[in-house]
């Protein structure tokens, strides 16, 4: 019975992009420390020279129609006598691209622009996606030039700037498929980057394509540059998100490749915990090492992780104990999964899912006394779910069995049998699905089920609790269901230190 539909594994999250200023700035310091090593000569023919100097004018900003009038002027003298530049073909494409990057940002909105906007004096009607041509000149200039390989990355990630702070916007929204199409774009100047294979795996995760998403988020942090240390959250993005989707990939395996897949995603969380073992996801990642380590086998790792967990549960979130307790039951070791429970619920004894893992890995262990009390809590919170009195009736049963007293005996029989007749009369069933938990205004979705025959309508009034179980805020929602019929519900809560919920009977 037992499920844990919550804070199984975090995502990569999009806020990570706030590295990027970081690893740009990196780059463009590596830039002019190497700037002599470019051997591209901008200064000859003329035209190439007077491109630059106009582009160099437009980018310190001014109104737009100034700025589009200097990047025109740049254009047409790039494009006006293509013979003048056969010598220093490398120069006419290294600048032109940074034109065009330029371009793409007069036109956000826009795939392709026509050639004649842009100050091409060729096929002026003609159209032009900016980004494209710019991405096949670089790549010339790359193919020639490697040397200036630094330079050219510093203005693909120019380019790369005003997409990625748009696609982390809407995943941070939770607009997936508008964010893939600012990141198609973002693809088009560069698909190979850090950054760009941060997003591209983003996509792939958004669509669970985990196999995918672990490979490009391995590919993005094998790129960082050397220089990027404990203080780029991109490459810390990277690291972490790599390690939970190669754990999730393995977990459709079986056998010795599910093994050498935990095992490989392990070796992804260790790398993590070592390059940040100061980050607010080193206890995620230390849940996660402990899961992989647990699902390969590996018992003697994982029994070292949970004692680590004990000894140190102030360093933990209730959440991530709930998740170890968890982890230890599946692995049938209950002696610790017992211990992780209790000091879990020592945290937060209100945390639902967690309550109901709780309560289960104490029915395992035959310790009623604990399951009695965690099945009664679960009744008192979610009063409206047969899953919680059937526990309740486990629990009685349990402690029957435990004792010869006929009194006693009775008197938890009937227990048993309330629970069971209070599991059968519910008419409407509450489920949930998520809990965003440790957010400023938590929501709490999931489902009302109608498991009767008849219509049924009423409100759902959920109590968000606190640290103690004291009441924060209430929120409701409506329902009116037909026979048997199910419906998604979800409610906010406002209020500081949100960490559970509860919610009135439903009649």
């Amino acid at each position: 019975m037992i499920r844990w539909n919550t804070f199984t594994v975090h995502a990569c999250v999009a806020s990570a992009i706030v590295a990027f200023p970081l690893l740009a700035q990196k780059q463009n310091k590596q830039a002019g420390a190497d700037a002599s090593a470019c051997s591209i000569k901008t200064d000859k023919p003329d035209e190439v020279k007077s491109a630059l100097n106009a582009i160099t004018v437009a980018q310190l900003g001014g109104r737009p129609e100034d700025q589009q009038k200097r990047l025109k002027t740049a254009t047409a003298a790039l494009t006006q006598n293509p013979s003048k530049y056969k010598d220093n073909q490398a120069g006419h494409d290294y600048v032109l691209g940074q034109a065009l990057v330029r371009w793409a940002q007069q036109f956000p909105e826009s795939t392709t622009v026509h050639k004649g906007t842009l100050g091409y004096t060729d096929g002026k009607d003609q159209t032009i996606d900016p980004l494209a041509a710019a991405d096949t000149l670089f790549s010339s200039v790359e193919r020639s030039n490697p040397d200036c390989a630094v330079d050219v990355a510093s203005f693909r990630m120019e380019a790369m700037r005003p997409l990625a702070i748009r696609a982390s916007a809407l995943l941070n929204a939770d607009s997936a498929a508008q964010a893939e199409a600012v990141i198609d774009r973002l693809k088009v100047i560069d698909n190979k980057s850090p950054l760009s294979l941060y997003f591209q795996g983003m996509v792939a995760q958004n669509k669970k394509d985990v196999t995918t998403a672990a490979d490009l988020f391995s590919r993005g942090a094998a790129a960082m540059p050397a220089a990027a240390g404990a203080d780029s959250n991109l490459k810390a993005a990277l690291e972490l998100g790599a390690a939970q989707m190669t754990r999730l990939s393995a977990q459709s395996m079986t056998g010795d490749q599910k093994k050498a897949g935990m095992l490989k995603a392990a070796d992804l969380y260790r790398k993590f915990l070592a390059d940040f073992p100061k980050s607010a996801n080193a206890p995620d990642a230390q849940t996660g090492l402990a899961a992989s380590l647990s699902s390969s086998g590996d018992a003697q790792s994982v029994g070292k992780l949970w004692d680590d967990m004990l000894a140190t549960p102030a360093n933990y979130t209730s959440a991530q104990l709930y998740d170890a307790g968890t982890q230890a039951f599946t692995a049938n070791q209950f002696g610790p999964a017992v211990k992780l429970m209790d000091a879990a619920q020592a945290k937060n004894g209100w945390l639902r899912p967690g309550l109901y893992n709780a309560a289960n890995v104490y029915w395992k262990a035959g310790d009623f006394d604990r399951m009695l009390a965690a099945a009664k809590k679960l009744t008192q919170i979610d009063p409206n779910n047969p899953d919680e009195y059937q526990l309740l009736a486990l629990a009685y049963q349990g402690k029957s069995k435990a004792t010869k007293d006929p009194k006693v005996v009775r008197a938890y029989n009937d227990s048993l049998n309330t629970a069971f007749a209070a599991s059968e009369k519910v008419k409407v069933k509450v489920t949930f699905d998520a809990f965003a938990m440790g957010s400023a205004k938590p929501v709490l979705s999931g489902t009302v089920e109608n498991l009767s025959d008849a219509p049924q309508k009423g409100t759902l009034k959920v109590t968000f609790l606190n640290q103690a179980g004291a009441p924060v805020t209430t929120a409701t929602t409506d329902f009116s269901l037909a026979p048997k019929e199910k419906k998604p519900f979800s409610v906010t809560g406002e209020g500081a230190g949100i960490v559970a919920y509860k919610y009135e009977p439903i009649p």
